[in-house]
């Protein structure tokens, strides 16, 4: 499998965090904190559905510890939009993928409800590839593959389906005053009990990674969310490690919540 679709993989699993230290409550000053995983995610969730729009950018780094302090063996990058509507999530991103000494490999997605295409790397610098258009219902393997990918991006996009989909067997473990580039905002961080969650998934495929996580000696995950004043999720951060490859550390921020952006098909010409 090519590296840009396992970090793709990486990039968008269901579960993406760090080991977490042991819960711990901090004194709620500054900004007003919430304790409670429900509460913290209706409270972000009202807000996105109101303001539906932002723009993200993503900026992380692989170290594989055959290279030298910062000097990371893969950057990864990206930037794009996402738009939230009653239908589900539509996003148009564009990924950056950079070897060490190597040149950059850009994949894009646009994921509409219904709807999902995808511009892969370019076999030849300058001499871009069409997009194409993938459907989740394919006979072929691979197609279904690349489909799973981009479902999985609007996953990951969204700062609230991790949240979201292992609430029950999560918990608020900090909150913390921490400004982001000059913006008040709390720093919580979730930690999800991995044996809780396996119990309660019903993906049979998903449980069977969670219970795999766990007989390989990892049983919490942890992830952390910037929130603004205003409820705006305004970072989210994650750091986990792949075996054969090294640890990946990410950083998402969301800026401009509630300015109109425009998500639409590729233009039909540039579609094969």
């Amino acid at each position: 499998m090519p590296t840009w679709i396992l970090l793709l993989a990486v990039l968008g699993a269901s579960l993406t965090g760090c080991a977490g230290a042991p819960p711990q409550q901090t004194a709620a000053r500054g900004l007003p904190k919430v304790y409670d995983v429900r509460e913290l995610l209706d409270a972000v969730t009202a807000r996105q559905r109101t303001d539906r729009t932002a723009i993200l950018q993503v900026a992380g780094h692989v170290e594989d510890g055959t290279h030298g302090p910062g000097e990371p063996a893969m950057t990864v990058g990206g930037t794009g939009a996402l738009r939230i509507e009653d239908s589900g999530v539509s996003v148009d991103f564009t990924q950056t993928l950079t070897h060490s000494g190597e040149a950059t490999q850009s994949t894009g997605f646009v994921v509409l409800p219904g709807q999902v295409f995808l511009r892969l790397p370019s076999a030849q610098p300058g001499d871009p590839r069409p997009w194409t258009k993938v459907d989740a219902a394919s006979g072929d393997a691979a197609e279904r593959t690349l489909a799973t990918l981009a479902t999985n991006v609007v996953d990951s996009a969204d700062p609230t389906a991790d949240i979201s989909r292992f609430a029950e067997a999560s918990l608020v473990a900090d909150a913390s005053d921490d400004p982001v580039e000059g913006t008040p905002a709390v720093r919580y961080t979730i930690v999800v009990d991995l044996n809780r969650a396996a119990e309660l998934e019903r993906d049979p495929t998903v449980r069977a990674q969670l219970q795999q996580q766990v007989a390989g000696g990892l049983t919490r995950i942890s992830s952390r969310l910037w929130v603004d004043a205003e409820n705006r999720p305004v970072r989210s951060e994650a750091r986990q490690d792949m075996p054969g490859i090294g640890t990946l550390a990410m950083t998402a921020d969301y800026r401009s919540w509630g300015t109109p952006v425009l998500i639409t098909p590729p233009p039909a010409g540039q579609v094969r």
